[in-house]
């Protein structure tokens, strides 16, 4: 009888170790899959038992492997080209007055970003309201509205993957402000994209 109970013991480690070996080797598979496909991700999350950044060798054979992968940087990526095409040019100020802010901060790139965090586009720049709602007398047609285009057609072009509108914000954490006539507007609203991932 013992002899029995240490062969099924044996049986069964050999199956949850076949079991394991067989969930790391299709997680690899599909995750080379997902990263050849178009538009590849260029980074993603990889989460093992509930544990972020663990390697594929560390699940359990009746654990989970799952990858995250934020495209949310090619949506950003877009809505910043988008905006920089948009804006008007004089002295070129406003367009290159777009900054990137992930949950309220001030941030140069996504490379920090969690995937999940809310990403904001605003420009600060005293008449970027004005540009906004067609107050100011532009030399070209059309180059006025900028972020209400730009809402428009970076969800025409990413509306299934990301959540894009477009709202007023207040100044938020990191904020390079335009300067003023009349000291500090940080109490006024500017106009922003807001995108989250779907």
């Amino acid at each position: 009888m013992a002899g029995f109970a240490q062969l099924f013991r044996v049986a069964a480690k050999e199956t949850a170790e076949e079991t394991r070996e067989e969930i790391i080797a299709t997680a690899r598979r599909e995750h080379a899959r997902v990263m050849q496909a178009e538009p590849r991700p260029s980074r993603f999350i990889r989460t093992v038992d509930g544990v972020r950044g663990a390697s594929e060798e560390a699940v359990r054979a009746d654990g989970r492997i799952e990858y995250v992968y934020p495209r949310l940087e090619e949506v950003v990526r877009f809505a910043l080209e988008t905006l920089f095409d948009l804006s008007p040019v004089l002295s070129g100020d406003y367009r290159n007055g777009h900054q990137l802010f992930v949950d309220g901060v001030a941030v140069p790139n996504l490379e920090a970003w969690d995937g999940e965090s809310e990403v904001v586009i605003c420009n600060y720049l005293p008449y970027a309201r004005k540009i906004e709602v067609g107050k100011m007398r532009m030399r070209v047609p059309g180059t006025d509205h900028v972020y209400e285009q730009a809402e428009v057609i970076v969800a025409q072009r990413y509306g299934n993957a990301a959540r894009v509108f477009f709202t007023y914000q207040g100044v938020m954490q990191g904020a390079r402000l335009g300067r003023a006539e009349g000291g500090n507007r940080s109490d006024l609203r500017y106009p922003c994209l807001r995108i989250r991932s779907r």
